[in-house]
């Protein structure tokens, strides 16, 4: 008997297969895209029920229109797609459960974007664990399940009823469209498996890795000849509120708040919450972000000597004079630092000296305090607030802990950031200028989120308010004749001040140029120009 239950289990056409597999799929892999539902609405009361239903038969219908498709092609590929998935599906839930992640367009150029030295830190025992018991199992069913009949008719059948009676069923429920409207963004990045394979293609859609095709922005030219040297340092997850020069209670900047000629831009909120949009963001001219050449392009291509020093990733297209990262450094630089941001300043000053170029524009790319893996971003020596989270799970760590970490990673940048300016002052004789920017913020499990990539406009503050800092040497403030002490601030900044900030500093004439969005520009006392 049970050899004959076995039996019958482990055979059935092929409209059943499709059938039982995606009621399985719809309903085992997306109870954190129920949860959220549930969370958000009253379930008990009709409206909340219809909406459960909405989100529920918009994701069968996904899953069930695909299998019949597919199925009609090849039974096989269909097994090969929902074994594969299920192992993603699997990895999926596990960052959104423990990191409240979103699978949206955004979130999954973060994954591509990320290099394996990094990723690395985020496979954890709990993963694989997930990976096995919520991954492995359910591909060993679907792959075990046979069909012993290919009834493609029916299955076809089956296709366009279950898509007609979805389709009728939401169009009856129409008072749930407002409800699934306002959370789109979030109900697409949490549908499995359609939020990171949908997301992916429109990820790689939206990408251009040649500057061939980018519109050349319109020509201009450098009003002087004097030599000066320009530094764009990118942070990496730095959020304002946990720098002391914003107010931050712990001490986290002891260096810069001794340094001179330092300004500190306040209510600065990045563009997104995520790297590689944010980059496009500050090296582009406009908010309306498309293809046109990116600032390091446009200065190289009127002759500038543009160096872009990277230990990140995720810039748009550019064409410079040099692109180096921190890895060939490495071998030239000296002291535990070199592994780090560190490396980024490795003979900069003899890189600054020895160019023929007047006006030396240089980008150092930081890692900043990228997570979860805080506790990897400093050396012992800014080891200060203790005790740390030393756990890449880090909701697993105390709040304190994991706070503690991610304010050394604040402390060790305050050391970058003073020794690349103590360098740079030793430059008496060329004008130099230091502009740091993060591209985003993080979350350090506040509402229960962790990391950054959350949608823009679900994401907290702590995810957008970024730390805004510019230095100007003596020769420089002399040379454009400001004092940083009677600039007076904006209302408020974004990322796109960076590129009229810096080409306003070398004096680039071009009908671009928006000396609003110039931060060295605004509201100076006009005593000091004359």
């Amino acid at each position: 008997m049970i050899l004959k239950l076995n039996s019958l289990f482990l055979m059935m056409k092929a409209s059943n297969y499709v059938l039982i597999t995606s009621i399985i799929n719809t309903i085992f892999f997306n109870l954190i895209l129920f949860s959220f539902v549930v969370e958000n609405t009253d379930v008990l009361s009709a409206s909340g029920a219809v909406i459960l239903l909405s989100v529920f038969l918009i994701a069968f219908t996904f899953t069930f229109t695909f299998a019949s498709i597919v199925t009609l092609i090849s039974p096989i590929l269909l097994k090969i797609f929902l074994g594969v998935t299920a192992i993603i599906n699997a990895m999926a839930i596990y960052y959104m459960a423990n990191y409240q992640v979103v699978l949206d367009k955004t979130m999954m150029g973060n994954i591509f974007n990320t290099e394996y030295s990094e990723s690395s830190e985020l496979i954890t025992f709990k993963l694989l664990l997930f990976i096995v018991f919520i991954g492995l199992i359910p591909a060993y069913f679907y792959i075990k399940l046979k069909i012993n009949r290919l009834d493609r008719g029916k299955v076809a059948i089956n296709g366009v009823i279950g898509l007609i009676t979805s389709i009728l069923i939401l169009y009856l429920n129409a008072s749930s469209w407002l409800w699934i409207d306002k959370y789109a963004s979030l109900l697409g990045g949490k549908i499995l498996p359609w939020s990171y394979i949908i997301n992916t293609n429109r990820y790689y859609a939206s990408l251009n890795n040649s500057t061939d095709g980018q519109m050349p922005l319109p020509d201009g030219q450098f009003s002087n000849t004097k030599k000066m040297v320009f530094v764009l340092v990118i942070g990496e997850t730095a959020r304002s509120d946990n720098f002391s020069l914003y107010g931050y209670p712990k001490n986290t900047n002891p260096k810069l708040q001794q340094t001179p000629n330092l300004l500190v831009f306040k209510n600065t909120q990045s563009c997104t919450t995520y790297t590689t949009g944010s980059l496009a963001c500050m090296l582009s001219h406009t908010e309306k972000v498309a293809n046109f050449e990116a600032l390091p392009t446009y200065l190289a291509r009127h002759g500038a000597d543009v160096i872009w020093r990277t230990n990140n990733w995720g810039e748009p297209a550019i064409d410079v004079s040099s692109y180096v990262k921190a890895s060939d450094l490495r071998s030239s630089c000296q002291g535990e630092g070199c592994r780090l941001d560190e490396a980024l300043l490795t003979n900069l000053i003899e890189t600054i000296e020895s160019s023929t170029k007047q006006k030396i524009f240089i980008v150092l790319h930081t890692k900043g305090s990228h997570g979860p893996s805080y506790y990897s971003r400093y050396t012992a020596s800014f080891n200060q607030f203790k005790p740390v989270c030393r756990d890449e799970e880090i909701s697993k760590c105390t709040s304190q802990e994991l706070i503690n970490a991610y304010d050394n990673t604040i402390l060790y940048t305050d050391h970058f950031l003073a020794t690349l300016i103590a360098k740079l002052e030793s430059l008496q004789s060329i004008p130099s200028a230091m502009m740091y920017i993060s591209d985003h913020g993080e979350s350090l499990g506040e509402q229960g989120l962790y990391l950054h990539g959350t949608p823009y406009s679900f994401a907290p503050d702590y995810q957008k308010n970024i730390p805004f800092l510019l230095w100007a040497s003596d020769s420089m403030q002399s040379h454009k004749q400001i004092d940083l002490e009677f600039i007076q601030q904006g209302e408020s900044h974004t990322h796109f001040n960076v590129f009229h900030t810096v080409l306003g500093a070398f004096d680039f004439q071009s009908p671009i140029y928006k000396k609003e969005l110039d931060v060295l520009n605004q509201n100076i006392s006009p005593n000091l120009r004359e």
